[in-house]
Protein backbone atom coordinates (compact mmCIF):
# COMPACT_ATOMS: atom_id res chain seq x y z
CA UNK A 1 0.00 0.00 0.00
CA UNK A 2 2.85 2.29 0.59
CA UNK A 3 4.50 1.78 -2.68
CA UNK A 4 0.80 2.25 -4.20
CA UNK A 5 0.21 5.44 -2.41
CA UNK A 6 3.72 6.85 -3.17
CA UNK A 7 3.18 5.92 -6.87
CA UNK A 8 0.54 8.13 -6.65
CA UNK A 9 1.74 10.67 -5.54
CA UNK A 10 4.09 10.78 -8.16
CA UNK A 11 1.03 10.39 -10.42
CA UNK A 12 -0.94 13.78 -8.68
CA UNK A 13 2.06 15.99 -8.66
CA UNK A 14 3.33 15.16 -12.15
CA UNK A 15 0.24 14.93 -14.12
CA UNK A 16 -2.93 16.53 -12.21
CA UNK A 17 -0.55 18.92 -9.84
CA UNK A 18 -1.82 17.92 -6.74
CA UNK A 19 0.80 17.12 -4.34
CA UNK A 20 -0.36 15.58 -1.48
CA UNK A 21 2.47 16.32 1.10
CA UNK A 22 1.75 20.01 0.71
CA UNK A 23 -1.54 18.48 2.42
CA UNK A 24 0.20 16.57 4.80
CA UNK A 25 -1.61 13.26 4.18
CA UNK A 26 -1.24 11.10 7.06
CA UNK A 27 -2.49 8.22 8.78
CA UNK A 28 -4.94 8.22 11.92
CA UNK A 29 -6.02 5.41 14.13
CA UNK A 30 -9.56 7.25 14.66
CA UNK A 31 -10.18 8.41 11.39
CA UNK A 32 -8.37 6.27 8.44
CA UNK A 33 -6.22 8.96 6.01
CA UNK A 34 -6.49 12.56 6.93
CA UNK A 35 -4.85 15.67 5.09
CA UNK A 36 -4.99 19.49 5.59
CA UNK A 37 -6.13 22.11 3.40
CA UNK A 38 -6.16 26.05 4.04
CA UNK A 39 -6.35 25.13 7.75
CA UNK A 40 -9.23 22.67 7.62
CA UNK A 41 -8.62 19.20 8.95
CA UNK A 42 -10.27 16.67 6.20
CA UNK A 43 -11.37 13.10 6.99
CA UNK A 44 -13.76 10.59 5.36
CA UNK A 45 -16.49 9.05 6.49
CA UNK A 46 -18.72 6.64 5.03
CA UNK A 47 -22.84 6.18 5.38
CA UNK A 48 -24.23 2.37 4.18
CA UNK A 49 -26.73 2.19 1.18
CA UNK A 50 -28.75 -1.35 1.54
CA UNK A 51 -30.85 -3.19 -0.61
CA UNK A 52 -34.49 -3.64 0.58
CA UNK A 53 -33.02 -7.23 1.69
CA UNK A 54 -30.71 -5.84 4.17
CA UNK A 55 -27.15 -6.60 1.82
CA UNK A 56 -25.12 -3.41 1.41
CA UNK A 57 -24.96 -2.40 -2.57
CA UNK A 58 -22.73 0.95 -1.31
CA UNK A 59 -21.62 3.29 0.85
CA UNK A 60 -21.55 7.29 0.34
CA UNK A 61 -18.68 9.27 1.02
CA UNK A 62 -19.03 11.60 3.65
CA UNK A 63 -16.77 14.83 3.82
CA UNK A 64 -15.99 15.27 7.87
CA UNK A 65 -14.25 18.76 8.13
CA UNK A 66 -12.89 21.00 10.77
CA UNK A 67 -11.00 23.30 12.16
CA UNK A 68 -9.12 23.23 15.50
CA UNK A 69 -10.17 26.52 16.77
CA UNK A 70 -13.89 26.33 15.59
CA UNK A 71 -14.78 22.30 15.76
CA UNK A 72 -16.83 20.50 13.04
CA UNK A 73 -17.71 22.39 9.84
CA UNK A 74 -20.47 21.14 7.70
CA UNK A 75 -19.17 19.83 3.88
CA UNK A 76 -20.69 23.34 2.76
CA UNK A 77 -19.48 25.38 5.01
CA UNK A 78 -15.76 23.60 4.17
CA UNK A 79 -16.36 24.42 0.78
CA UNK A 80 -17.33 27.41 1.18
CA UNK A 81 -14.11 28.49 2.81
CA UNK A 82 -12.39 26.69 -0.25
CA UNK A 83 -13.88 28.93 -3.31
CA UNK A 84 -10.91 29.92 -4.55
CA UNK A 85 -9.30 26.82 -5.13
CA UNK A 86 -12.48 25.06 -5.38
CA UNK A 87 -11.48 22.51 -8.15
CA UNK A 88 -8.18 21.90 -6.36
CA UNK A 89 -10.05 20.86 -2.63
CA UNK A 90 -12.79 18.84 -5.00
CA UNK A 91 -10.15 17.05 -6.02
CA UNK A 92 -8.49 16.24 -3.17
CA UNK A 93 -11.16 15.46 -1.22
CA UNK A 94 -12.12 12.56 -3.65
CA UNK A 95 -8.52 11.51 -3.88
CA UNK A 96 -9.14 11.35 0.04
CA UNK A 97 -12.24 9.38 -0.07
CA UNK A 98 -10.81 6.81 -2.60
CA UNK A 99 -8.16 6.30 -0.44
CA UNK A 100 -10.21 5.52 2.74
CA UNK A 101 -12.32 3.61 0.99
CA UNK A 102 -10.04 0.56 0.49
CA UNK A 103 -10.79 -2.62 -0.98
CA UNK A 104 -14.78 -1.86 -0.60
CA UNK A 105 -15.01 -0.39 -3.86
CA UNK A 106 -14.13 -3.87 -6.00
CA UNK A 107 -17.15 -5.25 -4.34
CA UNK A 108 -19.77 -2.47 -3.87
CA UNK A 109 -20.77 1.08 -5.12
CA UNK A 110 -18.91 4.24 -4.14
CA UNK A 111 -21.77 7.16 -3.99
CA UNK A 112 -19.67 10.57 -4.30
CA UNK A 113 -20.78 14.16 -4.37
CA UNK A 114 -20.04 16.75 -6.27
CA UNK A 115 -19.90 20.46 -5.66
CA UNK A 116 -22.68 22.29 -8.41
CA UNK A 117 -20.49 24.99 -9.04
CA UNK A 118 -17.53 22.80 -10.32
CA UNK A 119 -20.66 21.37 -12.88
CA UNK A 120 -20.72 24.40 -14.53
CA UNK A 121 -17.13 25.66 -14.10
CA UNK A 122 -15.36 22.97 -15.35
CA UNK A 123 -15.27 20.72 -19.09
CA UNK A 124 -14.07 17.16 -18.87
CA UNK A 125 -15.70 16.14 -15.96
CA UNK A 126 -14.32 13.20 -14.48
CA UNK A 127 -11.79 12.78 -16.41
CA UNK A 128 -9.13 13.59 -13.87
CA UNK A 129 -10.67 11.34 -11.33
CA UNK A 130 -10.93 8.54 -13.95
CA UNK A 131 -6.76 8.91 -13.85
CA UNK A 132 -6.59 8.30 -10.28
CA UNK A 133 -9.23 5.18 -10.47
CA UNK A 134 -7.49 3.82 -13.59
CA UNK A 135 -4.13 4.05 -11.09
CA UNK A 136 -5.85 1.27 -8.50
CA UNK A 137 -7.72 -0.30 -11.08
CA UNK A 138 -11.07 0.30 -10.26
CA UNK A 139 -13.57 0.75 -12.93
CA UNK A 140 -15.20 4.27 -13.31
CA UNK A 141 -18.67 1.90 -13.39
CA UNK A 142 -18.43 1.46 -9.55
CA UNK A 143 -18.62 5.32 -8.97
CA UNK A 144 -21.56 6.61 -8.84
CA UNK A 145 -21.48 10.48 -9.40
CA UNK A 146 -24.54 11.98 -7.13
CA UNK A 147 -25.69 15.59 -9.40
CA UNK A 148 -27.77 18.08 -7.43
CA UNK A 149 -29.58 19.40 -10.54
CA UNK A 150 -31.97 21.69 -8.68
CA UNK A 151 -29.01 24.01 -7.83
CA UNK A 152 -28.06 23.58 -11.60
CA UNK A 153 -29.77 26.70 -13.05
CA UNK A 154 -28.34 25.58 -16.56
CA UNK A 155 -29.77 22.90 -18.71
CA UNK A 156 -26.99 22.84 -20.90
CA UNK A 157 -24.54 22.70 -18.70
CA UNK A 158 -26.36 20.15 -16.59
CA UNK A 159 -26.73 17.64 -19.58
CA UNK A 160 -23.34 18.60 -20.55
CA UNK A 161 -21.69 17.03 -16.77
CA UNK A 162 -23.79 14.30 -17.34
CA UNK A 163 -23.28 13.32 -20.71
CA UNK A 164 -19.33 13.81 -19.71
CA UNK A 165 -19.61 11.71 -16.94
CA UNK A 166 -21.91 8.88 -18.34
CA UNK A 167 -19.32 8.64 -21.17
CA UNK A 168 -16.24 7.59 -19.09
CA UNK A 169 -18.42 4.96 -17.42
CA UNK A 170 -19.79 6.67 -14.81
CA UNK A 171 -22.97 6.10 -12.69
CA UNK A 172 -25.00 9.46 -12.11
CA UNK A 173 -27.29 10.46 -9.40
CA UNK A 174 -29.14 12.85 -8.95
CA UNK A 175 -29.20 14.17 -5.27
CA UNK A 176 -32.08 15.25 -2.72
CA UNK A 177 -34.84 14.99 -5.26
CA UNK A 178 -38.06 16.90 -3.37
CA UNK A 179 -35.46 19.02 -1.01
CA UNK A 180 -36.19 22.26 -2.88
CA UNK A 181 -39.53 22.07 -4.56
CA UNK A 182 -42.65 22.09 -2.52
CA UNK A 183 -44.25 19.80 -4.96
CA UNK A 184 -44.47 16.77 -2.44
CA UNK A 185 -46.82 18.57 -0.76
CA UNK A 186 -48.37 20.05 -3.11
CA UNK A 187 -49.08 16.79 -5.21
CA UNK A 188 -50.26 14.86 -1.65
CA UNK A 189 -54.34 15.59 -2.99
CA UNK A 190 -56.44 12.91 -3.04
CA UNK A 191 -57.89 14.05 -6.07
CA UNK A 192 -54.69 13.51 -8.04
CA UNK A 193 -53.67 10.87 -10.12
CA UNK A 194 -50.12 9.48 -10.82
CA UNK A 195 -50.38 10.44 -14.74
CA UNK A 196 -50.76 14.18 -13.89
CA UNK A 197 -47.06 14.20 -12.11
CA UNK A 198 -45.62 13.79 -15.56
CA UNK A 199 -48.44 16.24 -17.40
CA UNK A 200 -48.74 19.22 -14.62
CA UNK A 201 -46.73 22.14 -15.86
CA UNK A 202 -45.79 22.07 -11.50
CA UNK A 203 -43.95 18.82 -12.54
CA UNK A 204 -41.00 20.78 -13.78
CA UNK A 205 -38.49 19.69 -11.93
CA UNK A 206 -39.56 15.55 -12.09
CA UNK A 207 -39.51 16.41 -16.00
CA UNK A 208 -36.12 18.08 -15.86
CA UNK A 209 -34.77 14.58 -13.70
CA UNK A 210 -35.88 12.24 -16.34
CA UNK A 211 -34.70 13.57 -18.88
CA UNK A 212 -31.11 13.76 -18.09
CA UNK A 213 -31.63 9.75 -17.92
CA UNK A 214 -29.95 9.20 -14.36
CA UNK A 215 -29.36 5.65 -13.62
CA UNK A 216 -30.50 6.87 -9.51
CA UNK A 217 -32.30 9.37 -8.20
CA UNK A 218 -31.88 9.61 -4.45
CA UNK A 219 -34.92 10.93 -2.80
CA UNK A 220 -34.34 13.33 0.15
CA UNK A 221 -35.21 12.82 3.48
CA UNK A 222 -38.01 16.03 3.61
CA UNK A 223 -39.96 13.25 0.95
CA UNK A 224 -40.16 10.63 3.38
CA UNK A 225 -40.98 12.91 6.49
CA UNK A 226 -44.16 13.94 4.06
CA UNK A 227 -45.04 10.48 3.43
CA UNK A 228 -45.70 10.23 7.60
CA UNK A 229 -47.70 12.86 7.76
CA UNK A 230 -50.85 12.01 5.48
CA UNK A 231 -51.67 8.62 3.15
CA UNK A 232 -52.19 10.99 0.07
CA UNK A 233 -48.17 11.83 0.69
CA UNK A 234 -47.35 7.97 0.94
CA UNK A 235 -49.77 7.53 -2.09
CA UNK A 236 -47.75 9.87 -4.63
CA UNK A 237 -44.28 8.20 -3.60
CA UNK A 238 -45.36 5.24 -4.32
CA UNK A 239 -46.45 6.49 -7.54
CA UNK A 240 -43.64 8.32 -8.07
CA UNK A 241 -41.28 5.38 -7.72
CA UNK A 242 -43.27 3.59 -10.35
CA UNK A 243 -42.42 6.67 -12.51
CA UNK A 244 -38.81 6.22 -12.15
CA UNK A 245 -38.72 2.43 -12.26
CA UNK A 246 -40.91 2.91 -16.23
CA UNK A 247 -38.31 5.18 -17.32
CA UNK A 248 -35.09 2.67 -15.79
CA UNK A 249 -33.77 4.69 -12.59
CA UNK A 250 -33.40 3.23 -9.66
CA UNK A 251 -34.82 4.68 -6.19
CA UNK A 252 -32.63 5.30 -3.32
CA UNK A 253 -35.19 6.68 -0.67
CA UNK A 254 -32.60 8.89 2.06
CA UNK A 255 -33.27 9.69 5.33
CA UNK A 256 -34.82 6.64 7.33
CA UNK A 257 -34.50 7.44 10.86
CA UNK A 258 -37.75 5.16 12.17
CA UNK A 259 -38.95 2.34 11.74
CA UNK A 260 -41.97 3.98 10.76
CA UNK A 261 -40.04 5.39 7.99
CA UNK A 262 -38.49 2.27 7.00
CA UNK A 263 -41.96 0.28 6.78
CA UNK A 264 -43.06 3.66 4.46
CA UNK A 265 -40.12 3.28 2.56
CA UNK A 266 -39.84 -0.11 1.58
CA UNK A 267 -43.83 -0.26 0.90
CA UNK A 268 -42.96 2.53 -1.98
CA UNK A 269 -40.84 -0.31 -4.13
CA UNK A 270 -37.72 1.90 -3.73
CA UNK A 271 -34.68 -0.44 -4.60
CA UNK A 272 -32.14 1.39 -2.11
CA UNK A 273 -32.66 2.43 1.75
CA UNK A 274 -30.54 5.05 3.39
CA UNK A 275 -30.67 6.59 7.20
CA UNK A 276 -29.38 6.81 10.38
CA UNK A 277 -32.01 3.68 11.88
CA UNK A 278 -30.05 1.56 9.63
CA UNK A 279 -26.36 3.17 9.91
CA UNK A 280 -24.32 5.94 11.11
CA UNK A 281 -21.94 7.35 8.98
CA UNK A 282 -18.67 5.79 9.91
CA UNK A 283 -15.16 5.42 9.36
CA UNK A 284 -13.94 2.72 7.95
CA UNK A 285 -10.73 2.14 10.24
CA UNK A 286 -13.34 0.89 13.04
CA UNK A 287 -15.16 -1.65 13.42
CA UNK A 288 -19.03 -0.80 11.90
CA UNK A 289 -21.03 0.85 13.83
CA UNK A 290 -22.71 -0.79 17.02
CA UNK A 291 -25.90 1.36 16.01
CA UNK A 292 -25.95 -0.04 12.22
CA UNK A 293 -29.27 -2.03 12.15
CA UNK A 294 -29.24 -3.00 8.27
CA UNK A 295 -29.93 -6.50 9.52
CA UNK A 296 -33.36 -5.31 10.33
CA UNK A 297 -34.33 -5.20 6.63
CA UNK A 298 -34.03 -8.78 6.62
CA UNK A 299 -36.22 -10.03 9.53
Amino acid sequence: MTHQLDGLKLLLRDNLLLDLDDHALRSSKQEGLVCNFSGMRLASAFQSIFRPDGEIVGREALLRASIYEQGALTPGTAFELAKDKLVLFDRLVRTLHLLNAGSFVMNELLFLNVHPRLLTSVSDHGRIFEQILRYYAIPTSVVVIEIQQAAIESDAHLTEAVNNYRKLGYKVAVDDFGATYSGIIRIANPQRRYASLVLDEDRAELNRVLMLRPDIVKLDSAVIRAAEKTASAAAVIHGLVNIFHNNGVQVVIEGIETAEQLALAQDTGADFLQGYYLGFPHFLVEPQNPVCHGERLAA
